[in-house]
């Protein structure tokens, strides 16, 4: 391995998406990331064992187990082994306890009770490894009135705020759709993590993150919530309206579900947008004249703009507002962004290959480095792939004691027999 965290293990205990986003970004810097999951109660993200394989997979025959192929789970959890331990039996809670001592780093995100429940937690990682770092996320924090109120990301984009901004003049507000929270969430522990790393680096001294999912996602809401603590006043939803400039929205252009965005942000500005698109008679209505009066006309400015875009291509449109020097980009889906020159060429976007489904696009770490190399990304982890390798090379364990441990039920590969 290679990158700025190349040297670092973590051993961590992350599922679903927010908490394996952070600890796959950590393995994309370089960071051995040994993940310890449970065959009684797999990744939720794996899906359960007699789930059918996704059909885009029905034909190729390496794809044998629907755990090991499922988007979802394959898409955040690149560059790092799986081991398999069952945390519920003395064995396996005594080989995590083994292998703490070789961790720079653990990251959880269940429930606040359960590390407590498990005799794992904060304190007694710190008795023996007093040095480590740990990250739990969880929804709403360890501590407080909310802290075991389950939640998920769709759960937080009320809780934190972002659902009351979401939505169209006037009517309800909504979810992204997307359980958003996650992503933002996970982004936030990797760099708590980072930053714990650097201060140990320079103190000795590690800590504890209690990272809240909720606290987390407020800060993209951050600028109405301050508004809201100064003056009182609530925020309207706005669709993708602005709250000064106009034009500032999406619009349609030729084809099914082709959209543009495009905004002014000065009267130069609409006096290029006007230009791009041939000076046309329906936007020198009197009321368009100004800036304030596009902004109490708004509804039938975007009519107007929309009856025009209607008309031109998606990209055309979006290389006219360009040139005129407008800020503009076309609306891209996942499979645009997938298959995106700059991304590809960037490294953002990469082909992977796993054993099980084969070659697909994945999203991989932006950033390039300095002073190292980026680390080659690795496919997903197979459900205890790893668990053999780790375990010799970090304990010693022999052939004969890994099978008895599999033979007990502490570990092994695929359904618990």
């Amino acid at each position: 391995m290679n990158g700025p965290l190349a040297g670092l293990r973590g051993i961590v205990l992350t599922q679903a998406w927010a908490g394996s986003y952070c600890t796959s970004l950590l393995g994309l810097m370089g960071a051995d990331v040994v993940q310890v999951e449970v065959r009684m109660r797999p990744d939720s993200w794996r899906g359960a064992y007699d789930a059918p394989l996704p059909a885009r997979l029905k034909d190729v025959p390496t794809a044998e187990h629907p755990w090991n192929c499922n988007f979802l789970y394959n898409s955040v959890n690149l560059n790092k082994r799986c081991i398999t331990l069952d945390l519920q039996k003395p064995e396996g809670i005594a080989i995590f306890r083994w292998l703490l001592p070789f961790a720079d780093f653990v990251a959880e995100n269940f429930s606040p009770r359960v590390l407590g429940n498990l005799g794992i937690d904060y304190d007694s990682m710190k008795a023996i490894k007093p040095d480590v770092i740990l990250c739990s996320l969880s929804a709403y924090g360890h501590s407080g009135p909310w802290a075991n109120v389950p939640g998920i990301g769709g759960t937080i984009e009320p809780t934190s705020g972002m659902s009351a901004l979401l939505g169209y003049p006037g009517e309800g507000p909504l979810n992204s759709g997307q359980m958003y929270p996650d992503a933002v969430a996970g982004l936030n522990a990797f760099g708590a993590i980072i930053a714990a790393i650097h201060h140990r680096n320079r103190t000795g001294e590690g800590q504890y993150i209690d990272l809240s999912m909720q606290e987390a996602n407020l800060t993209f809401a951050g600028e109405a919530a301050l508004e809201y603590l100064r003056t009182g006043h609530q925020r309207e939803r706005m669709g993708n309206r602005h709250p000064a400039f106009a034009p500032h929205g999406i619009y349609p252009c030729q084809g099914s579900e082709q959209w543009v965005a495009v905004a002014c942000e000065s009267e130069a500005d609409w006096a290029a947008f006007k230009g791009a698109l041939g000076s046309p008679v329906s936007l020198d209505a009197p009321e368009f004249a100004t800036l304030a009066g596009r902004k109490a006309s708004e509804d039938a400015l975007d009519a107007a703009i929309a009856a025009i875009t209607r008309g031109l291509s998606r990209d055309a449109a979006v290389a006219t507002f360009a040139a005129a020097g407008l800020p503009a980009a076309p609306v891209h889906d996942a499979h645009d962004v997938a298959a995106d020159s700059g991304l590809r060429e960037r490294g953002t976007v990469a082909e992977v290959t796993h054993p099980e489904t084969g070659t697909w696009p994945q999203a991989i770490a932006p950033w390039r480095y300095s002073r190292s190399g980026r680390p080659a990304p690795r496919p997903a982890p197979m459900l205890g792939e790893h668990t053999r390798e780790v375990l010799a090379e970090l304990l010693g364990t022999t052939t004969e004691e890994y099978e008895a441990l599999v033979a007990a039920g502490v570990s092994g590969m695929g359904p618990p027999d």
